[in-house]
Parts: C-alpha cells; structure tokens; sequence
C-alpha cells in the first residue's frame, strides 16, 4: 500500500505519494533552486577574487571560502537526482499507458475495491478477456514477423508452421 504525505513546496501544501517521482521532483527544485543560487554566488566570489589578483592588488586572500567545485559538485548531483526521477516518471506513464491499451482491467486496484465477492463473479470474464487480447496481440505480432520475414527474403512466400 502506498503512503500518502503532505509536503510543504514552495509555500504551497502538496499531497502526494511517497513513492510518486513526480512528487520528488517537485520536492527537488527548491533544493536545486537554492544550490543554483549558491553555485552563482560562489562564481562572483572567486571572479571577484581572481580579478584582484590578477590587477595585483591582493597578494593572498585571507578570507576561506568554500570550494568552488564543492558547489558545483553538489548541484548537478541534485540535477542527476533530478533527471532519474523524471526518466522514471516517463517509465511509468509508458507503463501505465501500455497497461490500459493490453489490459482490460486497471492494473492496480485499491484493496478496498477486490473482495471475494467481486474476484469469484467477475474474475472468470475479465480473465477470458485477457486471454483473447493476449492471443489477438500475439497473432498481430506473428503476422508483423512474417511480413518482415518476406520482405527481407525477397518477396519469397514464407511457409508457416501448421498450426
């Protein structure tokens, strides 16, 4: 069973699941919004101080400052976070859409909604039909093979197996 959380973005109360990568890309930008900000104030910074070296006007810099490449390191880490939960919202949707046109029946069914009642009455009929999309979409790809076979070996019938 998935959770459910309420997430705070932005200014804006979310509800979501858990497990939703939309919801963790969303929970991400203001993160990356932050550490882009971080990464642009530490360019200024060591600019800055690059120039005032170069004009010969600081010998050594006193003031520590934090890495450069440490800020830059951290951002795109939170961008690489960012683009696999977005490739895996794309998986899902592909997923989700590939179930519904192969699928007779929602794939993922609430608990609340599959009793025994329910399971024993309609089971039988939506696993036959199942059944005869599964055989419909084999034929479909058989016939594609065969077609693909003929025009590779040059318009030769091909001969099928005796079914």
């Amino acid at each position: 069973m998935a959770s459910m959380a309420s997430v705070n973005i932005g200014g804006q109360q979310m509800q979501g699941d858990v497990n939703d990568p939309i919801m963790k890309f969303k929970m991400l930008v203001p993160r990356l919004k932050e550490l882009l900000q971080k990464v642009m104030l530490q360019a200024a910074h060591v600019l800055n101080q690059n120039a005032l070296l170069d004009s010969c006007t600081v010998r050594n810099p006193d003031v520590p400052v934090q890495r450069f490449d440490k800020c830059l390191e951290d951002f795109y880490a939170i961008c690489d976070q960012i683009e696999i939960y977005l490739r895996l919202a794309i998986e899902v949707i592909t997923q989700n859409i590939d179930a519904q046109r192969h699928a007779p029946m929602p794939t993922q069914q609430p608990v609340t909604q599959v009793t025994q009642q329910n399971f024993d009455t309609v089971g039988y009929v939506h696993y036959i039909n199942q059944v005869r999309l599964q055989m419909a979409s084999a034929q479909e790809l058989h016939d594609v093979l065969v077609e693909c076979a003929r025009r590779i070996g040059g318009d030769k019938p091909v001969q099928q197996p005796p079914s």
